[in-house]
């Protein structure tokens, strides 16, 4: 996995306190319950025992799309409350992580879409080869070299973790969707058992 760049800014926080940063987030903004030591309860989201398995990267699971490191909170809220939609309607998983970690494309494809504003925020929506569309929501900023129309590979650098759209400030976390096809991609589905989790990463 690509190196966390050395770059970030001087409002990094410590990878500890940032977690608890985005857990008081998550608690304050959502009335989500988190505790450490079990995952939190959500009407609608996936259960325990319906949690991927930390499984290796080099597996046939999707390509994660942030950095492991400094902070890899994996919160198992898809199907729960959204600040856009209400009660069931958060659309994708929240991963909990530190000031500008590197994020990345799940998929060989093109980025069909430039998020800028609203609730998303800063962000891509990357239309894998699969057929599957993703976005990412929140960052703090997107590599300028790339542009909608642009063809990427997987585990390649697309953006930065951050806290933009409807986050709350120092809440850095990336919000990731999957859409599958066939268009109009209109329905998520919950990325967790998809996803290769790295094990260096919590799952709540």
């Amino acid at each position: 996995m690509p190196a966390t760049p050395a770059h970030a800014s001087s409002r990094t926080l410590a990878p500890t306190r940032s977690a608890r940063w985005f857990v008081a987030a998550l608690v304050l903004f959502t009335g989500a319950t988190v505790v450490r030591a079990e995952p939190p309860v959500i009407v609608g989201a996936a259960t325990v025992s319906q949690r991927a398995e930390r499984i290796p990267v080099e597996s046939d699971g999707l390509q994660f799309p942030i950095a492991a490191q400094p902070v890899c909170e994996v919160f198992n809220n898809f199907g729960g409350f959204s600040k856009t939609f209400g009660s069931g309607g958060h659309q994708g998983l929240d991963i909990g992580a530190d000031h500008r970690q590197e994020v990345y494309a799940v998929e060989n494809g093109v980025l069909y879409r430039e998020f800028s504003g609203g609730g998303s925020g800063i962000g891509w929506g990357l239309h894998g080869d699969s057929d599957t569309k993703y976005r990412y929501y929140h960052l703090d900023a997107l590599v300028e070299t790339l542009s909608v129309g642009d063809r990427v590979t997987t585990g390649q650098l697309i953006g930065w973790v951050g806290d933009t759209g409807n986050a709350s400030p120092g809440g850095w976390h990336l919000h990731f969707e999957v859409r599958p096809g066939p268009a109009p991609h209109k329905t998520p589905v919950d990325p967790v058992p998809l996803l290769a989790i790295p094990a260096d990463c919590n799952v709540y």
